[in-house]
């Protein structure tokens, strides 16, 4: 049976046993528009209803964990604001156990139920659901005003590297105007080439900034990503000159998902592989090495090259409390230290005696760790 359709979040109560007596009408009461399902495949059906707006469902374990596994991604999204409440009679822990990590349990419903405990459970459920798609329409928003700033910005700033890149490339070469001109010097010459190379990987970096936002807000959000996944479309971008991209190697040791708010991440990756690069230029047998997996028990992206060591007043500048006067690539790896605090994180560089330099992205406990830590700390508690 079902309450009359309304265009309000609804709640959906699975359970094959009956509603306690007058349980009905107090959540009609509340204005809650309530569905019920006596059966898992009555359950399933409805969430896989598109014209069906669920706030809150209430389900023993055997549906939360085939919600988990049977519904197709699409519903899933569709569901993404969906706060889930696990009723259970206590009689197998094990499987309560199993749906609470398989699926986000907010509270649990514990029979026989208690009017007042379920109601007020029910109450903060949908407060979490209001809180949540609240949240979402804020970013959604804020996410298209993001896109076209830096559209904009893409725009503005792409117009004159292209005239830097265009200019070096003549002055270099004695193209065009520049024909007449006396050849550079070597110093000349090579200060061209970086000029040239620097405006072309800003030019990628604003490129990428600006379709990641427009493919963002088209999709209204993206699926997390993986640091072997993140190192992989950073280096399908990256503007590599001539052999740079035979200089690197990658290791996956231990793959880890990153951080849900991890976009920033991509310009650390940028700016580390640039600096790293411009440090093997010159060099006989130049090599770049990315590492994911764990470091010193935690999950850490690691990028060890063998090229000139960054200057001392550079990385004094990860502990300055002003790092103003450290220059540029000091100003670059403060950067990447902000960002990846911001993540809860931490960054810092290492030298090793053979002559190798490594840039450390570490980003904690690796989370199948803590996940079995969480496992082993709710079965204590679930325990007789």
């Amino acid at each position: 049976m079902s309450t009359q359709p309304c265009s309000s979040p609804e709640i959906l109560w699975a359970d094959p046993t009956p509603l306690p007596n007058g349980f009905m009408a107090s959540m009609r009461a509340e204005r809650w528009p309530v569905r019920v399902a006596h059966g898992e495949d009555e359950a399933l059906q409805l969430l896989r209803s598109p014209s069906l707006g669920l706030a809150v469902i209430a389900a023993d374990h055997r549906l939360l964990r085939r919600m988990a596994s049977r519904l197709s991604h699409n519903d899933q999204t569709r569901h993404g604001h969906l706060v889930r409440l696990l009723i259970t009679d206590g009689h197998d822990p094990r499987a309560d156990f199993a749906a609470i990590n398989e699926t986000s349990v907010f509270r649990i419903l514990q029979k026989p139920l208690a009017p007042h405990t379920t109601g007020r459970h029910l109450r903060e459920a949908m407060n979490l659901y209001s809180r949540r798609r609240l949240e979402s329409l804020r970013c959604a928003d804020g996410g298209t005003g993001l896109r076209d700033a830096l559209a904009f910005l893409a725009h503005e700033i792409n117009t004159p590297l292209s005239l830097i890149q265009g200019y070096t490339h003549a002055m270099t070469h004695g193209l065009g105007a520049f024909s007449t001109v006396p050849a550079p010097t070597d110093a000349v010459r090579q200060a061209l080439e970086v000029t040239e190379r620097s405006a072309r990987h800003c030019q990628s970096l604003m490129t990428w900034l600006a379709e990641t936002a427009q493919n963002a807000c088209i999709r209204g959000g993206s699926a997390p990503i993986s640091a072997s996944g993140r190192v992989s479309v950073m280096l399908e971008g990256y503007p590599f000159v001539g052999e740079e991209r035979d200089w690197i190697s990658i290791d996956v040791e231990r793959d880890f998902p990153l951080p849900s708010k991890a976009g920033l991440l991509h310009l650390v990756l940028f700016t580390l592989m640039r600096t790293a690069l411009s440090a093997l230029h010159g060099m006989a047998q130049p090599s770049l090495r990315i590492t994911v997996g764990p470091h010193e028990g935690e999950a850490c992206i690691r990028l060890s090259h063998n090229g000139r060591r960054p200057p001392a007043e550079a990385l004094d500048a990860l502990t300055a409390s002003r790092p103003q006067g450290s220059g540029g690539l000091g100003m670059r790896l403060v950067l990447c230290q902000r960002v990846m605090r911001s993540l809860q994180g931490d960054f810092r560089i290492t030298q090793a005696p053979n002559e190798t330099t490594t840039a450390i992205l570490r980003f904690g406990e690796m989370a199948s760790d803590r996940a079995e830590a969480r496992k082993r700390g709710l079965a204590l508690r679930l325990s007789p």
